[in-house]
């Protein structure tokens, strides 16, 4: 299995929450309303989405489906 690279991807809605763990049935630590770009560390599957990201800030994790990979 080819190791991870991290990589950028930009905030396309109005307000993302950022979840404890990747899952939507995961505690709600915060939000993304800036529509900023922001590194992903990692990825992960779970409810609530095709694919989660880890942000490299460590707030937590990301749904996928609402962002574009640049």
């Amino acid at each position: 299995m080819a190791e991870f690279k991290p990589y950028l991807v930009r905030v396309t809605t109005d307000s993302l929450r950022i979840r404890k763990e990747a899952g939507t049935n995961s505690a709600i630590v915060g939000a993304i309303n800036d529509g900023g770009i922001y590194t992903i560390v990692a990825e992960s599957d779970g409810p609530g989405a095709d694919k989660w990201g880890k942000l490299k800030s460590g707030a937590g994790w990301i749904a996928l489906d609402f962002t574009a990979k640049i």
